[in-house]
């Protein structure tokens, strides 16, 4: 499956949810702890290329070694590299990696509480079938 970094991301915060609200059966166990595997491997690659991103792009005070903010939580673009930068993150944004991850068979999730938030990110992994 096709992932971006985003949804990565999202994936990883609703089995940190799952991990920490209960114990888990043991299939579903296994199911998530292969698939944090799989993921972790991939969040470090996305971190990586955010790292690369920044140092090339963004300013860093000389000072601090920080990324410089300016407004809101918005980080200084280089001067001069304000459209290569644009560019570059929307092809960041919509990088995807393939990932094998494992189907969640709905019966295994049908006595857990979770977020809307969570239900969102699974959703690609449940399999309503099984």
């Amino acid at each position: 499956m096709k992932l971006t970094f985003s949804a990565i991301s999202s994936l990883m915060d609703a089995f940190n949810e799952i991990e920490g609200a209960a114990k888990l059966p043991f299939k579903l166990g296994l199911i998530l702890a292969k698939n944090v595997a799989m993921l972790k491997q991939e969040e470090e690659f996305f971190v990586e290329k955010e790292r690369e991103f920044a140092l090339t792009y963004l300013e860093v005070d000389p000072e601090t070694g920080m990324l410089v903010v300016e407004g809101e939580n918005l980080y200084k673009i280089k001067e001069g590299k304000e459209q290569e930068c644009r560019e570059a993150r929307e092809a960041l944004n919509n990088f995807e990696v393939d990932v094998e991850l494992r189907r969640i068979p709905a019966s295994l999730l049908e006595n857990m509480e979770f977020s809307l938030t969570t239900l969102m990110a699974l959703e690609i992994l449940i399999d309503e079938e099984a």
